[in-house]
């Protein structure tokens, strides 16, 4: 059975891998335009082989959820899914994708909110934080400040939580930050005096399309039968966690599909960066009230909460364990010295973070799961961090053997450019594992 597994997984074409068929509408994922996000094609025929290899009785868990694509794919196939993320962003747009909506009471609620915005003369700006009128000029703020009062009126918070992504694209939009980047850089101010943006209209075009992708997404799994008075079938768990601590869910898995970060968020993907500015606008109550950060704080602090982003102990203890588990990181660090070496112990962080979120997730998957992982290798002091390697003698360490792997071009999946610190590899590695024990 395992070898008949392996056949069909290496027999995906490599234009499928490459993701050179998607589209960016494909299953709720143009919603927003979230960092990095996992492509539903590439993903899916993966997900699909190793669901006939589960008899089609797959429960599944991506605990670095992002976009949540991975949990959208597998509701495509009947799933019962979960997802958990650090990112309060990342929260809300997956609660709204797992959600059930009528195209019909999105655009009733549209028309409220449109027709309450348009009726409102007030100038109060409804929010305030550290260089506020860097990141958005005055008359931006206001208009900003009329949606989010007209999203506040909104009853039904399933409603709501719509409309705040939908507000929180616009905030990317129509900010003075630049968009050609995750890490938070103002445009030059010559072009922010000459941009001819509105909020509002911007609000309006994100919205309609926002509606339109929801309502195709829906109609699909309604025609899969996987609809039933209103609601998904199956279990669609979305929770606030940090996967470095705990998976939080009682529930077991037999199938894991994900893609972490490569790196810490300070020097590959700034996850939170992106995200801060949008969550200045929606309220900490409206997404989850468990959330345990301070995630307002500064513009660092969702980031420095997550893989390899908080000291928590020396870098001695920190390598003498994780060495011990993985002699190609061992190799890498030994090659640098002084400023270089600094560098080089993020890295060393980050994969002690990642290991220790492997300890998390591995009581959760049942044996005989799979477990499905993306990941790239990177550029540190111009030298290659080999991820691959690594995740895999993580993996050895613990007593679960690599199943099988494939390779993909990076060609659609938005990524930094470069910076000081790391460049990112045009490959990635999909690591499929198998627990046996």
């Amino acid at each position: 059975m395992d070898r008949h597994t392996k056949k069909k997984i290496k027999s995906i074409s490599s234009e499928t891998l490459n993701g050179k068929h998607y589209s960016r509408n494909d299953f709720a994922r143009s919603i927003m335009n979230y960092p990095a996000m996992m492509v539903p094609s590439v993903q899916e025929p993966i997900i699909e082989k190793l669901s006939e290899a589960l008899d089609n009785d797959v429960s599944l868990m991506d605990p670095f959820m992002g976009a949540s694509n991975t949990l959208v794919t597998g509701m495509k196939y009947g799933m019962n899914v979960f997802g958990q993320d650090i990112n309060p962003l990342s929260i809300l747009l997956s609660q709204v994708k797992m959600s059930y909506y009528q195209s019909d009471e999105l655009f009733d609620a549209e028309k409220r909110i449109i027709g309450d915005i348009n009726s409102n003369v007030s100038e109060a700006v409804e929010v305030s934080f550290v260089n506020i009128d860097k990141w958005f000029i005055k008359e931006i703020q206001i208009e900003l400040s009329r949606i989010y009062r007209a999203i506040r009126k909104e009853p039904d918070l399933r409603i709501r939580k719509f409309f705040w992504i939908a507000l929180a694209e616009t905030i990317r939009l129509t900010s003075n930050d630049r968009t050609s980047t995750f890490k938070m850089h103002m445009r030059p101010i010559e072009e922010i005096n000459s941009r001819q943006v509105s909020a509002l209209k911007t609000f309006i075009s994100v919205s309609r399309k926002n509606i339109k992708n929801i309502g195709d997404y829906i109609s699909v799994l309604a025609q899969k039968g996987y609809i039933n008075n209103g609601k998904y079938i199956k279990n669609a768990d979305i929770v606030w966690g940090d996967t470095n601590v705990e998976i939080r869910t009682d529930k077991l898995f037999n199938l894991l599909v994900t893609s972490p970060p490569y790196g810490d968020n300070q020097t590959t993907v700034t996850y939170g960066q992106f995200s801060y500015l949008p969550l200045q606008w929606i309220p900490i109550e409206d997404i989850d009230k468990t959330i345990e950060i301070d995630y307002l704080k500064t513009t660092q602090s969702i980031d420095n909460k997550s893989l390899g982003g908080t000291i928590k102990e020396s870098i001695n203890d920190i390598e003498e364990r994780v060495f011990k588990k993985s002699k190609t990181l061992k190799v890498f660090v030994a090659q640098f010295k002084n400023d270089e070496q600094k560098k080089a112990e993020k890295v060393t962080r980050f994969i002690n973070d990642l290991d220790n979120s492997i300890d998390k997730m591995l009581p959760k998957m049942k044996k005989g799961s799979f477990l499905v992982w993306t990941i790239g290798n990177r550029n540190v002091n111009k030298q290659v961090v080999q991820n691959d390697l690594i995740l895999k003698e993580l993996f050895n360490s613990k007593g679960v053997a690599l199943f099988t792997d494939l390779e993909r071009d990076i060609l659609s999946k938005r990524m930094p450019g470069r910076n000081n610190f790391s460049n990112m590899m045009s490959k990635e590695k999909i690591l499929i594992f198998k627990k046996t024990n």
